[in-house]
This record gives structure tokens, sequence and C-alpha cells, in this order.
């Protein structure tokens, strides 16, 4: 029954209804109801929002048999692209897709729980953040080049607490996909790149975005991971007197080997 797993649920969290009504947003009489079972019709979203704060999800109050249950439906578009997914891409594709798919589910949930009300009791000071805030680099890192504006190249965004960014960066192009979409944000971490990092870069006042190598002669080469679009390459010879930093490297779901 829904309801005994729900009670497990509290008792597992060790939190008292009244705590649980100050984190998660939801009214305390709305709680009580709830677990004291007088509520029978219980509303999906009040559900969802609950078995989510215990870290479940809503099949963990069903105590049905999985081969009885009946599977979700899905949205037309939902369903092509699980069957583009399947049939159409390659391991390379589908990692990118589901490296895609973890960031935008993680900023969405920290989204979602920004806008949670909070209420402010004497019991606010045991609420815990769940995001924090890192710089975006508000230029776009050309997947081949991009003009910067030194004007006020920063802005704030939000990301969930345990992330690991020191910074992210926003890609223009389509020379580093399908790994970096066009348009897309990508998380990265400061410090010096290795051979095969993917790097976020300055170059000759140029913000680019590249698979880097450098040889045992001090040559710089910056790659294109869409081989396709090998023409957006860069080769920088040592003590040619060219302008090079480095801001960090982008995290990637795996490593990329080197073309």
């Amino acid at each position: 029954m829904w309801l005994d797993n729900l009670k497990r649920m509290k008792m597992e969290s060790g939190l008292t209804t009244k705590e649980i009504s100050l984190r998660s947003g939801i009214p305390e009489p709305t709680l009580e109801k709830l677990f004291a079972g007088s509520t029978k019709d219980p509303k999906l979203e009040t559900m969802r929002q609950i078995v989510h704060f215990f870290g479940h999800t809503l099949d963990d109050l069903d105590d049905t048999p999985p081969k009885t249950k009946k599977a979700p439906s899905l949205s037309d578009e939902a369903s092509q692209l699980a069957k583009d997914y399947d049939t159409r891409l390659d391991d390379w594709g589908q990692k990118a897709v589901r490296g895609l798919a973890d960031t935008e589910i993680a900023r969405c949930e920290a989204e979602r729980l920004r806008q949670l009300p909070r209420q402010d009791t004497e019991f606010a000071v045991d609420l815990v953040p769940v995001t924090k805030i890192i710089p975006l680099l508000g230029n776009s890192f050309a997947a081949g080049r991009g003009d910067p504006d030194f004007g006020n190249p920063w802005e704030d965004y939000e990301v969930p607490i345990d992330t690991v960014a020191d910074f992210a960066v926003r890609i223009n192009g389509d020379s580093m996909e399908p790994y970096l979409p066009n348009g897309s944000i990508q998380l990265c971490r400061k410090g010096d790149p290795l051979d095969g990092d993917v790097a976020a870069l300055l170059v000759d006042g140029e913000f680019v975005c590249k698979q880097v190598c450098k040889d045992m002669y001090g040559n710089l080469y910056l790659f294109s991971l869409n081989r396709a679009r090998a023409d957006a390459d860069q080769t920088i010879q040592y003590n040619s007197g060219r302008a090079v930093s480095c801001f960090g490297t982008v995290i990637m779901p795996q490593r990329i080997p080197l073309p």
C-alpha cells in the first residue's frame, strides 16, 4: 500500500513532519493528513514532491509486481526520440545525448528546488542549500572562433550544490559536436589541460574551445571533435609570438581520443 511505503520513507529520513514541511515547502497540515491516511486521493504533484524530497520516485510507492505494472505513456516526440536513440545513434552519439540530458535534468531540478516556498521561521537555519552560483562566461566560446567583449564577460549561473565545476562556458558553432552541441552551456574546472583534454582558451584575443595537444617541441595543436570540421583546427608554433591563455578544462563525460 502506498501509505505504508510513504510512512517508511518518513521513518528512514529521521525527520519530523514539521521539519519535512520546512525543508520541502509542503504545508504541514497537508503532510499530517497524508501520513495519517486521511487523504484518500492525494494530488499527484504533492506526492511527487514529497517522494522526491525523500530521494525516491512515485514508482517506489507501488507494491505491484513489476510484471503487472503498466508502462507510462510517452508523448509522440518522446517516443520518436527514444526510437532514434536506439536505432540511429552510435555509441558516441548515445553518450553525448545522455551527458546533455544529465546536465539539463540537474539544471531543471535545481531550478525547481530554488522556486519552492521557504518559510521564515526559527527553523530556517536548518535549511541546507541545494544550489550554488558559479560564473558563466557571458560570451560564446566558439567551436571555431569568437570575438570577446571584455566589458562585462561574466554572469551568474546556478548549479546543484555538489557540482564540481569552477565556472561554465557557452558553446557557439558545430565543430565540437556532438559532444559539445551548439548553444549548450558546458561546465569547466580551472587548471591547465593535459593532452587530449578539451580546453576553454583565449587565442590572439578570440575565444576558442578545442581539444588540445602539445608536442615535444612545444608546438600546440587545437583539434575539433567534429572531424568533419577539421578546417577549424589550429596549429600554434612554438615561439610564434601568438598569445594563448587558458581559462580551464571542460568537464567531459568520457575521454575523447586524439585524432
